[in-house]
């Protein structure tokens, strides 16, 4: 798994720090570490990553997954799942960065919205999943990205009961890969082992990358 290193901090409201990386976005609480400690003590993951990114029990996640809300793009019979936020840049790039990918390396790509990120992610991915077309809305939210505010292109909507519901859920299969980070890759490599990638592979070891799946 690729590592990098941060490039800034930045402070947003309610006592949170927003750390943006190559390895993605994640919100990280100023106000209660040993509480966060306390819990992952107290509650095992739903998924044991070994420090490699290589999954050890991965049924429940894959189960989880297989039933989400996602948006599929390709109809390869190499899946991958990416977990994004409408309003993250490394999302945005990885997007970009796999579209001259999935129809020679045969992918089918499962995009699984989540909205944390800024107050208008929530209603964004609410957007794309009520939309009669979640992936021409997926996509419009991609070519319109605001690369200098960090917004993605879809106007936000008031989610209805069962678009929350779904980012929800979705939301819950994020944290149990460990880690609230996205972008967040997830398949089946040739071994079948299930392999985690939190954050964005350099653009270089992107194909290494397509290649290990399943």
């Amino acid at each position: 798994m690729h590592t990098s290193t941060v490039k800034r901090w930045g402070r947003i409201p309610t006592g949170k720090t927003l750390m943006r990386s190559r390895d993605g976005l994640r919100f990280r609480s100023a106000l209660l570490p040993g509480f966060l400690a306390l819990l992952l003590f107290l509650v095992p993951p739903l998924v044991a990553a070994a420090p490699n990114g290589t999954v050890r029990d991965a049924v429940p996640l894959l189960q989880r997954l297989n039933h989400a809300h996602w948006i599929a793009q390709g109809h390869g019979p190499h899946i991958l799942y990416v977990i994004f936020d409408p309003n993250c840049p490394y999302c945005h790039a990885l997007y970009d960065e796999l579209q001259p990918h999935i129809h020679p390396d045969q992918l089918t790509v499962r995009y699984v919205p989540v909205g944390y990120l800024a107050p208008s992610s929530f209603g964004k991915a609410a957007a794309i999943l009520e939309a009669k077309n979640p992936l021409a809305a997926m996509q419009k939210n991609e070519s319109g990205f605001d690369k200098t505010s960090h917004h993605g292109a879809i106007a936000e909507i008031l989610p209805n009961a069962a678009s929350t519901n779904a980012l929800h859920s979705n939301m819950g299969i994020l944290k149990a890969t460990g880690q609230k980070i996205v972008p967040t890759l997830i398949y089946t490599r040739r071994d079948n082992t299930v392999k985690i990638i939190k954050g964005t592979p350099d653009k270089t070891d992107l194909p290494a990358v397509l290649k290990e799946i399943r």
